[in-house]
């Protein structure tokens, strides 16, 4: 399975201790620009994405709404226009990339648990969220088709909208309306700690349903658009749950304070990419529009995706 979540009790150590990795000399960071935004925008995205006007949104979570360390401080931000896909990429769409590109397939490093079989997805699958796909393999895709994975504020703002909504659908949790941890228990679940993630996933509750309803007894993603009523205000679907999604930045849990108001890119090297919205594994508060998650450039996790954005010409 995905690796261990991150938890409120220990993420604030957790940020700590990667902060000094940040720092750390022995490092090799890498540099990644994206291309400048046009100044001719078009009136419509392509089909299958949609346009993200531009204008200021609130990103971010103050400590009294719930915001993480990393979420904060909230602040205004203005974004140029921008197309994203309506939805995660597909294995539908990947075994195109991979058929004509001969770019590897995803593989899980438990090969049991692998979804694709013989350079193509398993049967059934097709429109279910790619995963098993490294942040290289998610930047590639994305570059063949001549876009570009999104930026962390270009994600969020394309998951809340304006109006500063903690889920895409809204202010109010709702566990029957994300592919989550909590939609597979039948009720809402949180993990204090990585034993209590162990005793859903590894050993309880979640290990029991994964077994009796996941894909080889192991992934319980769902086709792409499975929660009709949870789209976001721009229409994009899952934007919370199902899989999380690597964006462009790089991931540091102190780079708000500093960071610009105007088109952020994140920091300008690290050693940790950035990923967003939670996924089929994750608790309740992992859902939330303003949560941030992070992943190794090589790692290829059971319950990470993505999706595809550009700018809007």
């Amino acid at each position: 399975m995905d690796r261990l979540p991150r938890w409120s009790g220990t993420r604030l150590r957790l940020q700590e201790t990667l902060t000094s990795l940040l720092r750390f000399p022995a490092y090799v960071f890498c540099f990644l620009t994206l291309g400048s935004t046009g100044s001719a925008i078009g009136s419509e995205a392509p089909e299958d994405m949609v346009r993200v006007p531009a204008g200021e949104f609130r990103m971010g979570a103050p400590a009294d709404s719930g915001g993480l360390p990393d979420e904060r401080p909230e602040r205004l931000v203005f974004l140029d226009a921008f197309d994203i896909d309506r939805f995660e990429v597909t294995n539908e769409a990947y075994f195109r990339f991979v058929s004509k590109t001969a770019h590897r397939m995803p593989e899980n490093n438990n090969p049991a648990t692998t979804l694709w079989k013989d350079g193509r997805p398993m049967p059934g699958i097709e429109r279910h969220p790619v995963i098993n796909v490294s942040w290289t393999d998610a930047d590639t895709y994305c570059r063949w088709l001549g876009k570009r994975l999104p930026t962390e504020a270009e994600w969020e703002k394309a998951a809340r909208g304006t109006d500063a909504r903690r889920y895409p659908w809204g202010n109010q949790w709702d566990l029957s309306l994300a592919n989550s941890a909590s939609y597979w228990a039948g009720r809402t679940v949180e993990f204090n700690s990585g034993v209590d993630w162990e005793a859903f996933w590894i050993k309880g509750e979640g290990a029991r349903i994964a077994k009796e309803k996941g894909l080889n007894g192991e992934v319980l993603t769902m086709p792409v658009g499975s929660f009709r009523d949870a789209a976001s205000v721009y229409g994009l679907f899952d934007m919370a749950g199902n899989v999380a999604e690597w964006v462009h930045d790089w991931y540091n849990p102190n780079y708000y304070p500093s960071a610009s108001l105007t088109n952020p890119m994140g920091p300008d090297r690290g050693a940790i990419k950035s990923m967003r919205g939670g996924s089929w594994l994750k608790p309740a508060v992992s859902l939330r529009t303003s949560d941030r998650d992070w992943g190794t450039m090589d790692s290829r996790p059971s319950g990470t995706g993505f999706r595809c954005a550009q700018d809007a010409y």
